[in-house]
C-alpha cells in the first residue's frame, strides 16, 4: 500500500515545490567531488488540484459495498482509474470484485506491482478463481491478459483476439508463445520474470501453489527465470508448475559449479532458451575455503552441460572456471551465437586459440570482452575471429583489458574489414598516442559506425597515474580530424581510465569539445 503522502503526490495534493520521492594501474583524477546535498538540483513543479472525478472516485471507494454494486453500471472508461486507486489504497475487496467484470481484454498493473503485497496478490487470484468458476461468462467481462509489470505476470483466457483499447492500461497486446510451448489450457499465466533468491518468498510460493492446485486449467508460462543462490527444494518446487520448455531467458547467479550440474536435467528441457547468463559461479559449498576442485572434476562438471538448441545470447561474468575450459562452454551450443559477452574472468591462451575454430560463434553480431587481463596473451586468434565474423559483427567491445599497442596491432587488419560494425568501445586500454592515431585510420574506413569510444592515450597520465585533462583536450581535435577526413561522425568520445579513488572518469566528445567529468 502506498503511503497517503505518495498518493497525494500522484493526485496533485502536495503543495508546490514539495517532491515525493582488473587493470592493475592506479589512476587518480583531479575531480573527486564530495557528496554535498546542498549542490543537488531542486526541481520545482506545479501540481494541479484534484478533479471532481478524482474526488468522486475517492468517495466511492470509501464505501466498499456501494463500489462493488456500482461495477455493473460503471462506465468502461472509469475502470482503469478506479482499479488504480483501489490497488494503490489497498481496497482488496473491490479489486477482487473488479477482475470478473473487467470490460477490456488487457489489464496492466504498471509500476504499482512494486507495492503488491501477499494480500493484494491473493485478492487478484481470488478474482480470477471467480472468473474461472463462471460456467457462463458475463457479457461485460472481456479479460484476456493481466500484466504484472515489474515481474510481468500475464494472464489470459480463451483464444479471442484483444480489442484496441484507449490507454497503456488497456492496450492491445499480442499473445506470443515460444516455439516449444504448445500447451492449450483454459487460462494461461505468464510471468516475464520469476525471481528465486535462495528460498522462495511468500508471494512466489503462494502463486506457485495456486497454479499447481489448478494445473488442469492453468499453464504457468515463465519467459525469464532468475535463480540467485540455489535451494534445490525451491528449484524442484518451481519446475513442478513452471513449464521449462517455455523459458526463454535464464540467469544463474551466485551458485556453485556443483549445483550447476544439478540444474542440467532442467536445462535439457528448456527447448526455447534464447539467452543464458552465468554470473558469479563460485567453487563449492561443500569444501573448505582452503581446498579447491581439481581440474579434472571441473572439466567433468562443465562437460555435462546439455546441448542448448536455441541459444542465441551467452553472457559469462565472474566465472573462474572458464579459464582453460571456454571451448567446453561453447560446445553446448547448437545454433550459431549472436551475442557473446565475457567479463571479469581469467582466460588462457588456449581459450583465445580456440575461438576462430568454434563454428557456433562464426556468425556473431555482438562481441563483448571486458575486465579481463589480456596483456600477457597473444591476440592474433582474436584477429582471426574478427576475420570470420566480419560480415555479421555489429558491436565490438574490448574494455578494461589492459591491451597494449603491439597486441592491438594484431587486430587492425581484421578490424578494418568489419564493414557492418555499428558500435566500437575500446576505452581503458594502455595505448600510446601514435598507435591511437593508427587505430583511428582503420576505423575511419568503417562507414556504418554510429558509436565510438576510444581510450585516452597513455600520454594523458603523469608518472604517478594522475589524469592530465589538458593533454587530452589538446590531442582530441587532431584525433577527430582523422575520422572526419574519411566519413561523417556521429557519437565519438575519448575516455580516461576510471579514477581509483572515486570511480569517475573524464570524457572528451566531439559535441562538447572539452573534458567533462563523469561519475560512474
Amino acid at each position: 500500500m502506498i503511503h497517503s503522502k505518495e498518493r497525494k503526490y500522484r493526485l496533485g495534493l502536495l503543495e508546490p515545490g514539495v517532491t515525493a520521492f582488473p587493470c592493475p594501474n592506479m589512476v587518480i583524477c583531479l575531480h573527486c567531488p564530495d557528496q554535498d546535498d546542498s549542490l543537488e538540483e531542486v526541481t520545482e513543479e506545479c501540481y494541479s488540484p484534484p478533479t471532481l472525478q478524482n474526488l468522486a472516485i475517492q468517495s466511492l471507494l470509501r464505501d466498499e459495498a456501494l463500489a462493488i454494486s456500482a461495477l455493473t453500471d460503471l462506465p468502461q472508461s472509469l475502470f482503469p482509474v478506479i482499479f488504480e486507486e483501489a490497488f494503490t489504497d489497498g481496497h482488496i475487496g473491490i479489486l477482487k470484485a473488479m477482475i470478473p467484470v473487467w470490460p477490456f481484454p488487457y489489464l496492466s498493473l504498471g509500476k504499482q506491482i512494486n507495492n503488491c503485497n501477499l494480500e493484494t496478490l491473493k485478492a487478484m487470484l481470488e478474482g480470477l478463481d471467480i472468473l474461472l468458476a463462471q460456467k457462463v461468462q458475463t457479457s461485460r467481462c472481456k479479460l484476456r491478459v493481466i500484466n504484472w509489470r515489474e515481474d510481468d505476470l500475464k494472464i489470459w483466457a480463451g483464444s479471442h483476439e484483444g480489442e484496441g483499447l484507449p490507454d497503456f492500461r488497456t492496450e492491445k497486446q499480442p499473445i506470443e508463445n515460444s516455439p516449444g510451448c504448445e500447451v492449450k489450457k483454459e487460462l494461461k499465466v505468464t510471468t516475464e520474470v520469476l525471481r528465486m533468491k535462495g528460498r522462495l518468498d511468500e508471494s512466489t510460493t503462494y502463486l506457485l501453489q495456486w497454479a499447481q492446485q489448478r494445473k488442469d486449467s492453468i499453464h504457468l508460462f515463465c519467459r525469464k527465470l532468475l535463480i540467485e543462490g540455489l535451494t534445490k527444494a525451491s528449484v524442484i518446487e518451481i519446475f513442478k508448475t513452471v513449464h521449462a520448455d517455455c523459458i526463454q531467458e535464464l540467469i544463474l547467479r551466485c551458485i556453485c559449479i556443483e549445483e550447476l550440474a544439478f540444474l542440467n536435467p532442467y536445462l535439457k528441457l528448456m527447448k526455447s532458451l534464447f539467452t543464458l547468463t552465468l554470473d558469479h559461479i563460485i567453487g563449492t559449498f561443500t569444501l573448505g575455503d582452503s581446498e579447491k576442485l581439481d581440474e579434472e572434476t571441473i572439466f567433468s562438471l562443465i562437460s555435462q552441460l546439455p546441448t542448448l538448441h536455441c541459444l542465441q545470447k551467452l553472457y559469462i561474468n565472474d566465472v573462474p572456471f572458464i579459464k582453460g575450459n571456454l571451448k567446453e562452454y561453447l560446445r553446448c551450443l547448437k545454433k550459431p551465437l549472436e551475442t557473446l559477452c565475457i567479463s571479469n574472468c581469467d582466460l588462457s591462451q588456449s581459450d583465445l586459440d580456440c575461438l576462430p575454430f568454434c563454428l557456433n560463434i562464426c556468425e556473431l553480431k555482438h562481441l563483448h570482452i571486458s575486465d579481463i587481463y589480456l596483456c600477457d596473451l597473444l591476440l592474433e586468434p582474436l584477429g582471426f575471429l574478427l576475420e570470420r565474423v566480419g560480415d555479421t559483427l555489429k558491436t565490438l567491445e574490448l574494455v578494461s583489458c589492459c591491451i597494449v599497442d603491439f597486441q592491438f596491432s594484431a587486430l587492425l587488419p581484421a578490424l578494418s574489414q568489419c564493414s557492418h560494425l555499428r558500435e566500437v568501445t575500446f576505452y581503458d586500454n594502455d595505448v600510446s598516442l601514435p598507435f591511437l592515431k593508427q587505430l583511428l585510420h582503420h576505423t575511419a574506413l568503417l562507414s556504418q559506425l554510429i558509436y565510438e569510444c576510444y581510450p585516452a592515450p597513455i600520454e594523458c597520465y603523469d608518472d604517478s597515474g594522475v589524469i592530465l585533462t589538458h593533454r587530452l583536450e589538446s590531442f582530441c581535435p587532431e584525433l577527430l580530424d582523422i575520422l572526419r577526413a574519411k566519413r561523417q561522425l556521429h557519437s565519438v568520445s575519448f575516455q580516461t581510465t576510471k579514477c581509483s579513488k572515486c570511480g569517475g572518469c573524464y570524457i572528451y566528445d566531439r559535441h562538447t569539445q572539452c573534458c567533462r567529468f563523469v561519475e560512474l
